[in-house]
Parts: C-alpha cells; sequence; structure tokens
C-alpha cells in the first residue's frame, strides 16, 4: 500500500488523490472526443468533467459526514458511493443548465466517462487502503492492508481491483454503444443498470452491514438505479418507435 507517495514540506500528495486527478483529466479526453464528435465544442467537456468530479466528491464526503457524525470535508477517506452519485448528477445538471444543454444529451455523453473515472479512483483506493476492501476470504488472490489508512492484517478481497476490471469492462462497453443507444437518456440508463448490478454484486463480498431486506445501503440504492435505467430505457425506446411510425 501506498497511502501517500511523498511530502514536501506541510503538502503531501495522497495516491488517492493522485488518481482522482486522473481519473478527471482521462475522463476529460475522452468525452472532449465524444463532443468533438458530436459536432460540440470540446472545452464543455472539462466543464462537465469537473462539475461531476468536484460535485461527486463532496457529495460523498457529505453523505458520509451525515451519517458518521462529523470529519474533514477534503479527507481522502470516508467516501459514500450513491452520495457521490447525486452530487455528480447535480454538478452535471447545474453546467448542463448554464450552457444550455439539453439533460438527457448530457447525461449520454457523461454514460461511459463516469464508469471511467469510476474505474480509475478504486486504483486510489486500493493504492491507499481506504477500508473500500472486502470481506475474508482464502482465494489465492487475497490480499492484507497492513500499511493502509485502514489497516488489516487479515487475508481480505480487494475488491477495489475487482471493481476498476469490472468498470473499465463497462465503459469499453458503453463507449461502443454511443451510436446505438444515442436517444436523449438511453445511453445513461444503460449505464445506470451496469452501474447497478455491479455495485449490487460487489456488496455481497464488502463488509458493509444489511439495513434492510438483507441488502446494504449502496445494494438498495443499486436496485433504485437499475430500476431508473430500465424506466429510461423502455421509456425511451417506446418513444423512438412511435416517432418510427409515425
Amino acid at each position: 500500500m501506498i497511502p501517500d507517495l511523498f511530502s514536501i514540506g506541510p503538502f503531501t500528495l495522497h495516491s488517492f488523490g493522485l488518481m482522482v486527478a486522473l481519473g478527471l483529466i482521462v475522463s476529460g479526453y475522452f468525452l472532449s472526443r465524444d463532443l468533438a464528435g458530436r459536432g460540440r465544442d470540446p472545452v464543455l467537456a472539462w466543464e462537465l468533467t469537473v462539475a461531476a468530479g468536484v460535485g461527486g466528491f463532496i457529495g460523498a464526503r457529505v453523505d458520509y459526514m451525515i451519517q458518521n457524525g462529523g470529519g474533514g470535508l477534503f479527507s481522502s477517506t470516508g467516501l459514500v458511493w450513491y452520495g457521490g452519485v447525486i452530487g455528480g448528477a447535480l454538478g452535471i445538471w447545474l453546467v448542463s443548465a448554464w450552457r444550455r444543454i439539453p439533460m438527457g444529451i448530457a447525461a449520454n455523453t457523461m454514460a461511459p466517462v463516469l464508469a471511467l473515472g469510476y474505474a480509475i479512483g478504486r486504483i486510489g483506493c486500493q493504492l491507499s487502503g481506504d477500508g473500500d476492501y472486502g470481506s475474508a476470504s482464502s482465494l489465492p488472490w487475497a490480499m492484507s492492508y497492513p500499511e493502509g489508512e485502514v489497516p488489516t492484517t487479515e487475508l481480505v478481497h480487494p475488491t477495489p481491483i475487482y471493481e476498476t476490471t469490472a468498470m473499465l469492462v463497462v465503459f469499453s462497453a458503453l463507449w461502443r454503444l454511443r451510436g446505438r443507444f444515442d436517444g436523449p437518456w438511453q445511453l445513461f440508463g444503460v449505464w445506470c443498470v451496469l452501474a447497478g448490478v455491479e455495485r449490487f454484486l460487489i456488496e455481497f463480498i464488502r463488509r458493509n452491514d444489511a439495513v434492510a431486506a438483507g441488502l446494504t445501503t449502496a445494494q438498495l440504492v443499486s436496485v433504485g438505479l437499475v430500476v431508473a435505467g430500465g424506466v429510461l430505457l423502455w421509456t425511451r425506446s417506446n418513444r423512438s418507435r412511435r416517432i418510427a411510425t409515425t
């Protein structure tokens, strides 16, 4: 584990922060390519990326602080995934409203890079050992995090590695599907389904406690994401068929 990369005086470069920054840069690059292909200003990509990143981080931290009774806003540990989803969505909505871009179109363009940014961010979780690892495991690739920010000497599932791998696959799929699910909200609906399924499944080997019906809070939110994505895909597909037949 490498929580801290180096320090110069009072400044410390954390591996988690570095990967978050890298995730924003790489996501912004791919988003700018997508927007340029749609005939839109590539500069918009960086506005949306920063809004999603800042909003997601603040939302994740505020949610954690509410649930756990305090903590610094800019700490690198204690980030709640569903709070990040809400905060990131709010950031994208604000930029879209300011730029007068239909939210359904903005959501579609953000779908692939949301998966990509999440995948890279989880590398930061792995490097910092921030407690996002899973339950005890005897599998050959199980590992401990003795030097992590939330240390453990027990062999556990390296769930950040699982999530990075899964979301890179999701990013690749969404990037290839851009031309097929181009109606407002459609590609975002696919992201909702895939991201919700990924998080729902990974929670079975995470250390989070069940809150209802044997499911964790993240799993309940994941079910909501899958349902929302399914509704978006169904309603938009029906609308497209009606338009095609008129």
